[in-house]
């Protein structure tokens, strides 16, 4: 087939248009080159900014597609300028969502399921602004499909997408864990690490987009895509101890203390006060889609961050010498939690 791809060098795009090639696909990428990729002469490139109607002119005039994969949709504007350039032009379009859409809905507690998506939503709270209109401007997105669906049957599908881990992840989110665990530690989690997420390895994201790209089943529909466990932050740290055969320090405090002292969660990413799990039955029965068990993934995930560590704490590492500093005080205080635990060795 051939498939425009909108974004297609980072992480999840990167992914996504390796795992196209790889089947065969003839693949252009649409984004502003400013990242660079592995693909050389494998994939045509359209460089422009996606916001300019010049930049989607070009990409849908230049030559025919059968698929569109579009992966760097934030805002209503983007998706509509899309639906109005392949309308009747194309036979399916995949939209890359996210999990955040339903975090912005009132009085709804997980597993998230598809038909949690409509209701009423939470009005945007002081210090969360940013991560509301994300959610926010992601939902207008997919209702802007769901209209071009039911007025003029648009085909178009989109995935729901939680915590995506695996390999070049420029976020560095999963490095910030790691990095802290090979070096000996300690590794402080607020709260314990027992916030639940239903992680996703990114290659099940490919995994999806290719063996969907002629599913007319899909059409119309937004699907959940994440693992089938709940796994905990403090069970992704533990686990990932065992894989990199380590002694981890795991040092756990209260959120409102690490705000009081003035080093509040950001060098954690992974914390957070939602549980954040998905229900992907509708995924495993219309888009045989078959999720990586996180023991599995971890595995995989500590192998790659083997073979390029430096040796130093990098990634969110603007805040560890004071946690250095925190933990040592802490530990005068001769707190249990804080004492040295050999993880086993978890068996894939």
């Amino acid at each position: 087939m051939r498939i425009l791809v909108f974004g297609g060098t980072r992480f999840i795009g990167r992914a996504i248009v390796t795992r196209l090639l790889r089947e065969g696909h003839q693949v252009t990428l649409v984004n502003r080159g400013m990242s660079e990729d592995p693909f050389g002469t494998r994939v045509r490139r359209i460089i422009g900014d996606r916001r300019k109607p010049e930049t989607i002119e070009r990409a849908s005039t230049r030559r025919e597609y059968d698929a569109v994969v579009d992966i760097t949709a934030y805002h209503e504007s983007q998706t509509a300028a899309i639906l109005e350039a392949f309308r009747d032009r194309i036979e399916h379009l995949v939209h890359i969502s996210t999990a955040a859409v339903y975090l912005i809905r009132d009085a709804l507690l997980p597993p998230f399921r598809e038909s949690d998506f409509a209701g009423r939503l939470t009005p945007k709270q002081p210090g969360s602004e940013s991560s509301w209109l994300y959610a926010y401007h992601k939902r207008r997105c997919e209702e802007a499909l769901a209209r071009a669906w039911e007025e003029d049957r648009f085909p178009f599908t989109a995935l729901r997408l939680p915590m995506v881990v695996g390999p070049h992840d420029y976020t560095q989110r999963a490095d910030a864990y790691l990095e802290r665990i090979a070096s000996g530690g300690p590794v402080i989690l607020p709260e314990g690490g027992l916030n639940s997420w239903g992680f996703l390895w990114v290659e099940d994201v490919a995994e999806a987009v290719a063996s969907n790209l002629a599913n007319s089943a899909a059409f119309g529909r937004a699907y959940n895509l994440a693992q089938r466990e709940a796994t905990t932050l403090r069970q992704f740290v533990e686990l990932a101890t065992g894989f990199l055969q380590a002694r981890s320090q795991i040092l756990t405090l209260p959120t409102a203390w690490l705000k009081a002292v003035g080093l509040g969660t950001a060098f954690s990413p992974y914390t957070h006060h939602h549980d954040i799990l998905l229900d992907c039955h509708a995924a495993e029965e219309e888009l045989l889609f078959r999720p990586t068990p996180a023991v599995r993934w971890i595995d995989q995930l500590v192998r790659d961050f083997r073979n390029r560590w430096t040796g130093t704490v990098q990634a969110f590492g603007a805040t560890r010498s004071f946690e250095l500093v925190l933990a040592r005080e802490v530990a005068k205080l001769r707190l249990p939690t804080f004492s040295p635990v050999a993880a086993p060795v978890p068996t894939t």
